[in-house]
């Protein structure tokens, strides 16, 4: 049998969520270098994923 994977992508809330909640342990666990280098990274990864949507690409 053939073994077909798709990933599918994940709704804009729960990214939303997974952020908000991986910026506050950076937050909350990290010193101020590393929550600032921490959140600049954050920021870059979670806009790169949210640009890459195919939904996103509909729109436009």
């Amino acid at each position: 049998m053939a073994n077909h994977s798709s990933s599918q992508r994940l709704p804009d809330w729960l990214m939303l969520i997974i952020f908000l909640v991986i910026v506050s342990v950076l937050f909350f666990l990290g010193d101020t270098f590393t929550f600032v280098v921490g959140l600049f990274v954050m920021i870059g990864i979670f806009a790169n994923g949210y640009n890459n949507n195919p939904a996103n690409h509909e729109h436009h």
